[in-house]
């Protein structure tokens, strides 16, 4: 009726193939930490509805971008660079955030200090942790390999198995979180938001490089 040819699953290596350089764009090694980071201080309820947000959230901005990516970046004029840089600029705060943080503090101050877990879970922990810059892009080109709406609708399963992975993930971490101490918790955070930090510098200078080509060799 829609045009939805599903005859395109005979060609599942594709798809495994998208679902690995998905999931190579938020490795759960790297996410996880990040995830730990952010929450510190956070009651057990409040980090299972960050994940499921950021999961959820990661979900439906890569779908939405599947379908109408190209649209919506040419809307409103906005360039992949030009993402990169402000993801960039909005991880830098954060990472400064994490390392002025401190899981002493009890969880009402936290609380009014860094706003609620719900709004966590949307930003930083959905965007643009997860559906950053790299995963709005890889989906992009990986919906454009194909016209059709089945295509989509594939790689959109896909992304249901991505965030399904998550979300897994980050109950096991908030899980085994509670086995650091307050001191340890501490050291991790600012750690951690060193490596943000760092993140945050990669996507800028990479939001410079596509401006900017001549940086590409400086920054490589």
């Amino acid at each position: 009726m829609l045009g939805v040819d599903f005859n395109e699953l005979s060609n599942w290596p594709e798809y495994v193939k998208i679902f690995v350089g998905v999931l190579a764009l938020v490795p759960p090694p790297i996410v996880i930490p990040l995830f730990v980071g952010v929450m510190a201080g956070r009651t057990m309820a409040e980090k299972k509805a960050a994940a499921a947000v950021g999961a959820i959230g990661f979900l439906a901005t890569t779908v939405l971008f599947t379908f109408l990516g190209q649209a919506i970046l040419g809307v409103f004029g906005i360039t992949l660079a030009a993402f990169r840089l402000a993801g960039g600029f909005l991880l830098l705060m954060i990472a400064l955030d994490m390392m002025r943080s401190d899981p002493h503090v009890d969880a009402g101050d936290e609380g009014k200090r860094g706003g609620s877990a719900l709004a966590l879970g949307i930003v930083p922990i959905s965007i643009p942790f997860l559906a950053g810059p790299g995963a709005i892009s890889a989906v992009v080109l990986f919906a454009s390999d194909h016209d059709g709406v089945s295509h989509r609708i594939l790689v959109s399963i896909v992304l249901v198995a991505v965030a399904i992975l998550l979300y897994l993930a980050f109950r096991i971490a908030a899980v085994a979180e509670q086995l650091f101490t307050k001191n340890v918790q501490l050291i991790f955070n600012k750690v951690m938001g060193l490596i943000v930090a760092a993140i945050a510098f990669e996507f800028i200078m990479d939001g410079f490089a596509d401006h900017f080509p001549e940086m590409v060799t400086i920054h490589h």
